[in-house]
């Protein structure tokens, strides 16, 4: 009996992983911030720590693509 409601109870939450669609915040921030698609850099190191702070939020939360490397 313990394993079958832990089962359920693991299944349950792991559930809400599996989600595909995402939250309507990030639905809406990823409709209003787009991809550059070029790296962007920053003219301090503070902009650039901002920067690469924002392009990574939208390539985990928006889907967009990580910019080559130049060199």
């Amino acid at each position: 009996m313990f394993r079958l409601a832990s089962a359920i109870a693991s299944a349950v939450l792991l559930a809400g992983c599996a989600s595909t669609p995402k939250p309507a915040s990030i639905e809406g921030e990823c409709r209003v911030f787009h991809d550059p698609g070029f790296a962007v850099q920053g003219k301090t190191s503070r902009d650039q720590r901002w920067i690469s702070g924002a392009q990574e939020a939208g390539i985990a939360s928006c889907g967009w693509k990580r910019p080559k490397a130049e060199g």
